[in-house]
């Protein structure tokens, strides 16, 4: 005779099991949500304009929030392309740092050609970048990454900041930082949110630690940033 096994105990702890793991989901989404919300207020309160610029890693985005309104703009970016996922520590490590920065410099192609927002971005744009110096198209190791690799704006960064240089001195002490010719990497500079000469990157681990957005996206975004600008850089 067969006997009916009752298997609502079974059913019982596998539903536990999967509402703790919905809730273990919700808590940390509400986590990453709460240290977004409040890296921009503390922004907010140190910085007189009205908007605040936050760059979230894992989601490839950028996000504008205006005082007491909230996100009204977001873009898609590629940043450092290193996989490991980690602040950038030293100069050609391929990371993008993270932290609290502001912009300390505006570059425009459409400027006035006799400025030097519009100079100084031109010969920037004139280099020509190689694949074989390790600047290439996304997914096209042998394919030159070539000229105008910053588009039509650039925005530099304060980087470093004095938490970056903390962790520097930190890596030097536990060898963490590569030695050439007896002389440790420096701790690296010129990181910027800037458009691109590569559009299929975006979205992508692409750069040499910067910030890439669309071309369009980067002239639209001109309009919420202004010399001291907060930009703040998270993981997730």
């Amino acid at each position: 005779m067969l006997l009916n096994h009752d298997n609502s105990g079974a059913s019982l702890m596998k539903k536990i099991r999967c509402g703790t793991l919905v809730f273990a989901a919700v808590a940390l989404l509400a986590s990453c949500s709460d240290k977004k919300n409040t890296a921009v207020e503390k922004a907010f309160r140190s910085f007189s304009g009205k908007y605040v610029v936050l760059v979230v890693k894992k989601d490839f985005m950028l996000y504008v929030y205006a005082r007491g309104s909230g996100v009204v703009k977001k873009y898609r970016i590629a940043y450092g392309l290193n996989p490991d996922g980690k602040p950038k520590l030293y100069s050609g490590d391929e990371r993008t740092p993270e932290g609290v920065y502001s912009v300390s410099e505006m570059l425009s192609m459409d400027a006035g050609q006799s400025t030097e927002s519009y100079k100084k971005l031109a010969r920037m744009n004139s280099v020509f970048f190689r694949a074989r110096h390790g600047h290439y198209k996304y997914g096209k190791r042998n394919e030159d990454l070539g000229d105008n690799a910053y588009g039509p704006r650039f925005f530099l960064l304060d980087y470093p900041g004095t938490h970056d240089r903390v962790r520097y001195e930190k890596g030097l002490r536990e060898g963490a930082i590569p030695v050439e010719n007896g002389i440790p990497r420096p701790i690296g500079h010129g990181i910027a949110i800037h458009g691109n000469c590569d559009v299929e990157s975006i979205g992508h681990l692409a750069t040499s630690g910067c910030v890439r957005m669309y071309n369009d996206d980067i002239v639209e975004l001109e309009q919420y940033i202004q010399l001291g600008t907060p930009v703040i850089i998270l993981p997730e």
